[in-house]
């Protein structure tokens, strides 16, 4: 008889002790990926089902591990670890229903997570008197206790499997299989440039013009290689955010926040100026190639079809992946454990946009984008010429976005911002390098320059050398420019008429009193909230907020501090 009691009695705690494990192994690796992914379908390149079987083997066999080891513990070891879990469980649900404000689930912000420390402690006292009450009722009040998980439990697994199945439904194909016959940017060309001419940018993602400073403390030797160049200390990128700074500096249109992403990103590559330029460009012989790996950067959800003509590397040509399952299964998690866990470990698992952006890598034809992939190929691969044609080249890297290469431009996690600035240098001195060995350097035309940097410090780095330009040390101009001259400049570097586009960044004098306006994606509290540009739930901003000022940083910084001189409301946002 006794026996009987034991085993039904051992049976009982597996049974409860896999419920409670699965609840938090449930929220953290089935839901949490979950609603992660299908909210932000649009900016992963993997399908749902790449993930799904393989989290929910993991989330299932450590509940039901988990749950047989608890039932065999002392009653006291059992009970607190079933609290805790219970515990965490409940406060995680807390945490995400109604604690997470504004959460950068897209990993935006190169420099990680940031939360203020009042608010870390009052969230982490949250999460500590959670588990201490549950923990306390199950030493004082057991049978109480035990009710409460149990139903807890089931409770809340019931209500977000709910959730998870209402999005599996509602999802569209694009959750579930990958696009046949798709139009993207091809990267089969990107390692080549022309025998003749050349104008060439070289753009660092989210590098401002205040990290040069901090980096030449640590690294004097930083711009050694740009002694031919000029070095526009004093340029703003006009707009925050690789969107819509590469379309806006692609297309040469301002941006238009009363109509919807997908209509602006549509409209500016049929305008009269876009299509004007290119077509210029290719009357001066110019093949025209642009190398960012997210074509919606520049067309939204339109497909990259409507750039062909204007570009030479759209294509359909089928792909070939490679899927990093080790990635994948690490970046999903993390990103769960981001969103559901207290302000103070958030930091520890915030997951830029370039980790998971490796996730999924074409096996030929595709885009290098991260530093140190695209580092490996040029070593590899090195410049090649060909002499058919003149080559216009628009090469977008991930820059300082994500400080994850060391200062010789190798991998390296938890990077920090000096070493990653010096790494892009060293990969910006191996291009040239191989211009020079292919005789070509002299006759180009090289601008490297940022598309943003931070919301605050929004000038950026734009270093330029015009055709057969030599220094014996690098020039400083201190010109008031900004990347509204940038289609300018090209054209005049291939001897286009520029007139139409506005004066070149060479005929602006430093002594110039110019005013400019940088233009911020920002939420404005007295706005209402406006969706995605993709449908999918809202936007962290609401509106674009422009600075006006006149003369260097510190008067932009004054300008950025005070707030906004115009606030255009968006009609839908971007991030």
């Amino acid at each position: 008889m006794k026996g009987k009691i034991f085993i039904k009695e051992r049976i009982k705690n597996i049974g409860i002790g896999f419920l409670i494990c699965f609840l938090f192994t449930f929220m953290l690796l089935i839901f949490g990926p979950a609603e992660i992914y299908f909210v932000n379908v649009s900016e992963f390149k993997f399908v749902y089902g790449e993930f799904v079987w393989i989290l929910s083997g993991i989330a299932v066999a450590s509940a039901i591990v988990a749950g047989f080891i608890a039932a065999f513990l002392p009653a006291v070891a059992r009970k607190v670890l079933w609290s805790v879990l219970f515990g965490l469980s409940v406060a995680g649900y807390a945490q995400v229903m109604f604690i997470n404000e504004g959460l950068d689930l897209l990993g935006m912000n190169p420099e990680g997570y940031q939360v203020a420390n009042g608010q870390a402690v009052v969230n982490g006292i949250i999460w500590l008197a959670i588990l201490a009450l549950v923990i306390a009722l199950s030493l004082w009040k057991e049978k109480i206790w035990q009710g409460l998980i149990c139903f807890g439990a089931v409770f809340l697994i019931g209500i977000q499997a709910t959730a998870w199945i209402s999005l599996m439904l509602s999802a569209e194909d694009v959750a579930y299989k990958y696009e046949e016959g798709a139009w993207y940017l091809s990267g089969e060309d990107q390692f080549v440039v022309s025998a003749n001419k050349n104008i060439i940018v070289l753009v660092l993602d989210y590098f401002s013009n205040q990290y040069i400073e901090p980096t030449m403390e640590k690294y004097p030797d930083l711009l050694d290689c740009l002694n031919d160049f000029t070095y526009y200390n004093n340029t703003d990128c006009t707009y925050f955010g690789t969107y819509p700074s590469i379309a806006h500096v692609l297309s040469g249109s301002e941006v238009d926040p009363s109509i919807p992403v997908n209509e602006w990103t549509s409209r500016i590559w049929q305008d009269e100026r876009a299509e004007g330029f290119y077509q210029a460009l290719q009357g001066q012989d110019y093949v025209c190639n642009i190398y960012t790996p997210e074509s919606n950067m520049i067309c939204g959800m339109n497909s990259a079809e409507i750039l062909k003509g204007l570009f030479s590397n759209v294509t359909n040509q089928g792909q070939d992946f490679n899927v990093d399952y080790g990635l994948l299964i690490k970046t999903m998690t993390k990103m769960s454990g981001y969103r559901m866990f207290p302000y103070a470990v958030k930091p520890y698992l915030y997951t830029n946009v370039d980790e998971y952006s490796e996730i999924i890598t074409p096996k030929s034809m595709g885009v290098s984008h991260e530093n140190h992939r695209y580092y490996g190929h040029l070593l590899e691969e090195r410049l090649k010429t060909d002499d058919s044609s003149n080559y216009y080249i628009f090469q977008h890297l991930s820059g300082a976005h994500n400080y994850n290469i060391n200062e010789k431009g190798e991998l390296k996690e938890d990077s920090t911002l000096e070493e990653t600035a010096k790494g892009c240098m060293v990969i910006v001195e191996e291009y040239l390098n191989q211009l020079k060995e292919l005789g070509v350097y002299d006759d180009a035309t090289i601008i490297i320059t940022s598309d943003h940097g931070s919301p605050r410090d929004s000038q950026v780095i734009f270093f330029m050398k015009n055709a057969n330009e030599t220094h014996d040390e690098m020039a400083v101009s201190s010109a008031p420019v900004s990347l509204n001259e940038f289609q300018a400049t090209i054209a005049q570097a291939a001897g286009i008429d520029y007139t139409p586009y506005g004066p070149a960044v060479g005929d602006i004098s430093p002594t110039e009193p110019r005013e400019r306006t940088v233009w911020v994606r920002l939420y404005v509290d007295t706005l209402p909230s406006v969706p995605k540009y993709t449908g999918e739930g809202e936007s962290v901003s609401n509106a674009y907020c422009g600075f006006t000022y006149t003369g260097d940083i510190e008067d932009l910084w004054e300008k950025y501090d005070a707030g906004p001189d115009i606030v255009i409301p968006e009609t839908d946002g971007f991030f």
